[in-house]
């Protein structure tokens, strides 16, 4: 158990570090845009770049990390990784920018696969959820990230020297986190073993059903969760700066409630799954998320606004790294392979999500479209109770 616990931090100051470096490349954004004079649609235009690397490497980086092993491709996705996010700053025109955008999330999202499929593989062999804990220190590492961004910002130093800088520092670090991560084969034996004990009738059951049904509830589910998640990350502030006349000051602190409950509690998600179980973490989850975000279309003030942001980003939390390890758990599937086909839905819905409350906003106006993607948090509920029951309850809590 102590190479359990070993692999278990290792795995979390990966989490930590791919966290703090894509924080680190935010503040640049602005100054990128000032930089090579980009309107708003070309910066859009650059920023699709990279969602189009992140969907372009799901469906390969499951595969690869199923087939030569989660932390070998930890190894060398975060070599490149941490080199390419501080290569666009550097890009003198539209199109190298948008080149080396697309290689950010490609490598980015070949990284994110392999480091979860990893982290799933730690939480079969310790027998406890963790997921959402992993998922946790990634946000701390965000926090951590943009906080040194902030200070490096505010010293008196080039900022131009700030990415190569913090990302040879944080380079560095995951290469000696990389090297104590757990082997794939030690969770294929473990498994292989625990599946050798029990009766027969589970796993033919798994096997009659093709992969893509095993895994498209728990796929719906985390569409409707990022759908949500990424509205509020691109509209809330939007919204309380428009809506209510916050002023951008207020309307970041709104932003900051959200983030500080959401890494809360994924810090907390794993202690209320073992407890509670994932069934009815999930139904919370989906409530809450839900009612945050009405809470937040509601508003009369800002002031109120920051509530719904506070619980909106309680329940959508866990969503993700819930259902990741549900899944994991019910279909007894390779971490890369169900990490590659949920997370590939999960991406999918941050792009569509905010762009299509843009539309209906400047249709209908704002405060439909948050009531809008308020329902469809909901809509988590009815597909736990039609498709996923039975499914959560073979996941059990752990």
């Amino acid at each position: 158990m102590q190479n359990y616990t070993r692999a278990h931090n290792h795995v979390r100051a990966i989490f930590f570090l791919h966290g703090a470096a894509f924080s680190s490349w935010v503040p640049h954004i602005p100054l990128v845009q000032e930089r090579l004079g980009l309107a708003h649609d070309e910066l859009g235009g650059i920023l699709l770049a990279a969602a189009i690397g992140v969907l372009a490497v799901m469906p390969i980086a499951g595969r690869l990390a199923d087939k030569f092993g989660s932390e070998i491709i930890v190894r060398y996705s975060g070599l490149i990784y941490f080199v390419a996010v501080g290569i666009p700053v550097f890009m003198p025109s539209y199109l190298s920018i948008s080149i080396a955008m697309f290689a950010l999330g490609f490598s980015g999202a070949f990284l994110d696969v392999a480091m979860n499929a990893n982290g799933l593989n730690v939480e079969r062999l310790k027998g406890r959820s963790i997921m959402s804990g992993l998922h946790g220190f990634w946000s701390l590492g965000g926090f951590t990230g943009a906080g040194l961004a902030a200070a490096w910002f505010a010293l008196p130093f080039d900022d131009t020297y700030h990415l190569p800088v913090i990302l040879t520092i944080f380079l560095i670090a995951h290469m000696f986190m990389q090297a104590k991560l757990l082997p794939d084969y030690q969770a294929r034996q473990d498994q292989a073993a625990r599946q050798s004990e029990q009766t027969s009738s589970t796993s033919g059951t798994k096997k009659e059903r093709p992969m893509f049904l095993m895994l498209l509830p728990f796929g719906i589910c985390a569409f409707i969760g990022q759908f949500g998640e990424g509205v509020i990350t691109d509209w809330a502030t939007v919204f309380m700066n428009s809506e209510l006349s916050s002023g951008p000051t207020m309307a970041a602190v709104g932003f900051a409630i959200y983030s500080c409950a959401m890494a809360t509690t994924r810090l907390s998600g794993d202690a209320l799954v073992m407890k509670f179980g994932r069934a009815p973490v999930l139904l919370t989850s989906s409530v809450l998320a839900s009612v945050g975000t009405f809470v937040i279309a509601l508003s009369p003030h800002y002031i109120v606004a920051w509530i719904g942001c506070g619980i909106a980003g309680t329940g959508l939390a866990v969503i993700l790294p819930l259902l990741l390890s549900a899944a994991s758990q019910a279909t007894g599937k390779g971490g890369g392979t169900v990490v590659s086909i949920i997370a590939a839905t999960g991406y999918s819905a941050i792009m569509a999500g905010p762009p299509i409350i843009g539309a209906i906003g400047q249709v209908a106006g704002l405060v439909s479209a948050f009531a809008i993607t308020a329902s469809f948090l909901a809509l988590i509920i009815p597909v736990y109770l039609l498709t996923m029951r039975a499914r959560l309850q073979i996941a059990s809590n752990g």
